[in-house]
């Protein structure tokens, strides 16, 4: 049986993107400081999400440091569902059944969650609306031979 290092991807399955420049999961390791950082979370902009509905979920502040959004406020960015984890993350958790997300706010007030913007393409695939959305914008993609 193979294990998992001290630090692992984790995709959600509602989710699909296209890379920017650079390969989104070498940036996100790129970004990953183990001796800092308990999780790096990919972030898209909202605006630029096809098939999100939405108020975002975060903020990021003049160094880039991420802040989920409050009830009532809204957000330029949201969570991608692509993330970088270290195993330290999920120290305490005895719940089998849990959200990521309560994770998440444990590392922003401990100072030890990052996040970067993505580069490239988004697609919520989630519902048969985003996965509409989605097959058309790829299909717009799409060069007639």
């Amino acid at each position: 049986m193979t294990s998992l290092g001290d630090e692992f991807f984790v995709v959600n399955a509602d989710v699909f993107w296209l890379d920017g420049k650079e390969a989104a999961l070498l940036r996100l390791a790129r970004a990953f400081d183990p001796g800092l950082t308990d999780a790096v979370l990919l972030l898209q902009r909202t605006v630029t999400a096809v098939g999100y509905e939405g108020s975002g979920d975060y903020l990021l502040d003049a160094v880039g440091r991420p802040r989920r959004r409050r009830e009532r406020e809204i957000a330029p960015y949201l969570f991608a569902g692509v993330q970088l984890l270290h195993r330290r993350l999920f120290d305490g958790v005895v719940d089998q059944v849990f959200s990521l997300v309560r994770l998440f706010d444990r590392a922003e007030q401990a100072g030890r969650l990052r996040a970067i913007v993505h580069d490239g393409e988004w697609y919520h695939i989630g519902t048969p609306a985003g996965l509409e959305a989605t097959r058309a914008r790829l299909a717009s993609h799409r060069i007639e031979r």
